[in-house]
C-alpha cells in the first residue's frame, strides 16, 4: 500500500526524472550524430565500443558488432594486431 512516506519521495523522483529527460527529437539527433562520429572518425578501439553500446541503445541493433570489428581495425592501424585478424570478424 502507498502511504503519505512512499508516495513523496516516489513524485520527487518523477519530477527530478522529467527535468532530466531529452525530447525525442533532440536524443534521435544525438544518435545520428554518434553515428556519423564512429563512421567517419579516427578513434582510439574502446572509443568504438562505447559508441557501440551507446548505439545500441539508440536502437541500432547490430552497432555493437559494427564497433567490435571498427574497434579491430583501430587495434590493427595501431600496430596492436593484424587486419587478417579483424577481416575473420
Amino acid at each position: 500500500m502507498l502511504t503519505k512516506q512512499r508516495i513523496v519521495p516516489i513524485s520527487l523522483t518523477l519530477l527530478v526524472g522529467a527535468c532530466t529527460t531529452l525530447p525525442d527529437d533532440s536524443a534521435r539527433r544525438a544518435c545520428d550524430l554518434l553515428q556519423t562520429a564512429a563512421d567517419e572518425a579516427v578513434m582510439a578501439p574502446a572509443w568504438h565500443l562505447q559508441a557501440g553500446e551507446v548505439l545500441q541503445a539508440c536502437g541500432h541493433p547490430e552497432a555493437r558488432a559494427a564497433a567490435e570489428a571498427r574497434a579491430c581495425y583501430a587495434s590493427a592501424r595501431d600496430g596492436h594486431r593484424g587486419r587478417a585478424e579483424c577481416e575473420a570478424l
